[in-house]
């Protein structure tokens, strides 16, 4: 007869220990993002680019989470490397092991190295869309395709004057995510 109770436990309990190994949980921490994009541009003033970025977000519930992040990219069009710090938002579609998301990246960025463009704080906007998927409870991937949107003022040679431009592209992520338990 125990051994009856047990196997019927076994059976019950099953689904709650399957949940809980496909989903982030809120309780246990936050959620850190390392991502690497590769872009295409497109436009007029499009811009190839390759791109890293960190992110630490805190979860409101089961599929939306809010946060801070940095990066580091460089635009090759413009010849010049941009380190945006940002704010971050997932909402992720379903708290499953498999589950389409959306990711908004919104902040500014430095310019390093820029020559031909003028240097300072500018804008920087980054919407994405696309797939996570859990290896273990704590640790999963994404991948994702985006718009990465810099905001330049670049010298124009014909004008000899400074123009305004967003220098964007079409870029392809992947990306490691992790739940830190307790932290």
């Amino acid at each position: 007869m125990k051994k009856l109770w047990g196997i019927l436990l076994v059976i019950l309990l099953s689904p709650q220990i399957v949940k809980a190994q496909i989903s982030f949980d809120p309780g246990e921490g936050c959620l850190n993002v390392v991502d690497f994009t590769a872009g295409k541009g497109f436009g007029e003033s499009g811009s190839n680019s390759i791109a890293a970025k960190y992110v630490h977000e805190r979860f409101i519930n089961e599929q939306f989470s809010v946060g801070a992040g940095v990066g580091y990219s460089y635009l090759n069009s413009y010849h010049f490397s941009a380190i945006p710090l940002f704010f971050s938002t997932h909402y992720f579609f379903l708290d499953q092991r498999f589950t389409p998301f959306v990711n908004l990246r919104a902040g500014v960025y430095w310019a390093i190295g820029a020559e031909s463009i003028q240097s300072g704080v500018n804008l920087y906007v980054a919407p994405s869309a696309g797939l996570k998927v859990h290896i273990t409870p704590h640790i999963g991937i994404l991948a994702s395709v985006g718009y990465d949107g810099y905001l330049v003022k670049a010298l124009d040679s014909v004008k000899n004057d400074y123009q305004t431009k967003i220098a964007s592209g079409l870029g392809i992520s992947v990306g490691l995510c992790f739940q830190i338990p307790g932290w």
